[in-house]
């Protein structure tokens, strides 16, 4: 058996499949339903047991398939990895776990949703990845692209964001375009030797993140320009203008056109600006784009490129704009609270989980007073709070609440740049802060609380949704709330 990547032609039926890593958010079970359907012995083995999986496993085995599906949970077993000939890794599980080269000892394929889903399809691809705003700027790609598409073609978003698609790959076709959201995780686990399937590809930015998986933040940028490699013959590669540019020519030998300043794709202003002809070519007016964040115009322009490499027309891509919409937890204003005589407005970027992100949005923050950023949770390896700290501590009357395990390392890094920092009592958890800063708002007349907690969650919550909701929900108990102004949207969601 070969250790590299399934052949589009390949026959899983009668195959025995191990999916490593049920999870809880659709990769996993969607995998497991397509081998299922496609004729394959299926084991699902996950660390979770059935309790902590829910509704995902029982769905599972209620599926009607030519081969029932068995289950495997609470732990890994080795024959479930030994006995196996093809093994479907959820990208949340380390390359280096023992388990994979287990199965990969006895030749058993390794792969992923992700690769068996580019093996697969017919659709044309776009597929974006980066360290900030990579779902932001794949939302709005799908959303620009299915306005433009002329019919039949449908546009689908899938990845990262809004789950697996290869339980639609059979009803795909070249009239079709999907927008992959696609991270570090889901890249460096494709196999080698996979076919170059992808149309165009977008990398928004190149940060520093998630060490403790790569290690390095070379190993990580590596993930990340691996996307390149995979444009196919005849496809466009887009990235940032400077040092990520030059990195990401060495990974493809497709074209490969820049974005941002002193890029192919530039804004002047509000204009979005195309010079990839040689001329400036105006294609459309960012501020036409109703969603917070000065951040998001950025993210639109790369959106814009993509679609516009992919051949779509640039007025019917333009004429879209007005009706895109931000995700939750990402500049999301929830509305305004009364505060100290006055009102605070109170917004949930609860999406950062690093300092370079919080600090962009606290520059999109327009303030002409008092304003409260909470910050906190797990402080990431080998990211420097520092940067952070200084831009606090330059833009404007802003005092930092901060919280969980990393609230004593905010502090000091905050106190050492001249930045104020709440002087109370320290808070533990994102329901503490939200508390300490609305008292502070009520006491001082805040007319902002920004949080943006530059930190990863796992000090005490699953995932950053789940913090976030937590921070929303104090604000939903507080009231009452203004509503707030004509054509601003957002408010606390249930």
């Amino acid at each position: 058996m070969s250790c590299g990547p399934l052949d589009e032609a390949e026959s899983l039926a009668g195959r025995r499949v191990t999916v490593m890593g049920l999870g809880l958010f659709g990769g996993g079970a969607g995998a497991a339903r397509w081998a299922l359907r496609q004729g394959a012995r299926v084991t699902v083995t996950d660390q979770k047991g059935r309790d902590a999986l829910g509704s995902v496993a029982r769905d599972l085995e209620e599926l009607r398939s030519p081969h029932p599906v068995h289950l495997s949970l609470g732990g890994h077993r080795k024959e479930d990895f030994e006995e196996t000939d093809v093994l479907i890794v959820n990208p949340a599980v380390p390359p280096t776990s023992p388990w994979i080269q287990r199965a990969r000892s006895v030749g058993a394929q390794i792969t992923t949703a992700t690769a068996l889903l580019l093996e697969r399809s017919r659709a044309r691809v776009v597929a974006i990845t980066g360290t900030h705003g990579k779902s932001s700027t794949a939302t709005f790609a799908r959303d620009l692209i299915a306005s433009a598409l002329d019919a039949p073609g449908r546009c689908l978003l899938g990845g990262n964001i809004g789950g697996s698609l290869l339980e639609d790959v059979e009803d795909l076709s070249e009239h079709d375009v999907l927008v992959l959201e696609l991270s570090s995780y889901q890249l460096e686990h494709l196999p080698q030797g996979i076919k170059r399937s992808i149309d165009v590809a977008a990398i928004t930015n190149i940060g520093i993140d998630h060490l403790e998986r790569h290690g390095t933040a070379a190993r990580y940028r590596d993930a990340k320009l691996r996307l390149m490699s995979l444009v196919r013959e005849g496809g466009i590669a887009i990235a940032p203008h400077g040092e990520v540019a030059e990195l990401a020519r060495a990974h493809t030998s497709e074209r490969l056109v820049t974005h941002g300043e002193g890029g192919d794709f530039r804004l002047h202003g509000a204009e979005a600006v195309d010079l990839t002809g040689g001329q400036a070519r105006h294609v459309a007016d960012a501020s036409a784009l109703d969603v917070p964040g000065e951040f998001q115009r950025a993210n639109l322009l790369v959106a814009l490129a993509a679609g516009l490499q992919l051949g779509l027309r640039a007025e019917a891509l333009r004429d879209a704009i007005p009706d895109l919409h931000g995700l939750s937890h990402r500049m999301e204003s929830l509305g305004k609270f009364r505060a100290g005589g006055g009102t605070v407005e109170v917004i949930d970027n609860g999406v950062s989980t690093t300092p370079e992100s919080t600090l962009s949005a606290l520059e999109s923050v327009p303030t002409g007073g008092r304003a409260i950023l909470v910050a906190g949770g797990q402080a990431k390896r080998g990211v420097s709070l520092e940067p952070l700290a200084r831009g606090l501590a330059e833009h404007g009357d802003w005092v930092m609440v901060p919280f969980g395990a990393a609230a004593a390392e905010l502090s000091r890094a905050a106190q050492s740049a001249g930045a104020a920092v709440d002087s109370g009592p320290g808070c533990a958890s994102a329901e503490d802060a939200a508390h300490r800063a609305m008292a502070i708002a009520e006491r001082d007349g805040a007319q902002t609380v920004l949080f943006s907690p530059a930190c990863a969650s796992f000090d005490r919550y699953a995932n950053f949704k789940e913090r976030a909701m937590a921070f929303r929900g104090v604000l939903s108990a507080l009231g009452p709330q203004e509503p707030l102004d004509a054509g601003d949207s957002g408010g606390i969601q249930p």
